[in-house]
């Protein structure tokens, strides 16, 4: 089994609940997200 392991910069925006059901849906692990402006709460999901 191959670890997928990702980053994600720019997780405040309107892709990246897309960009964190991919990254769940193929088995990935999410090592590291960033925003400096998340006002809308995706990274706390």
């Amino acid at each position: 089994m191959t670890l997928k392991n990702f980053a994600l910069i720019g997780a405040a925006g309107i892709v990246a609940p897309r960009h964190l059901k991919a990254t769940h849906d193929i088995g990935g692990t999410l090592q590291s997200a960033l925003d400096l402006s998340d006002s809308v709460g995706i990274i706390d999901r």
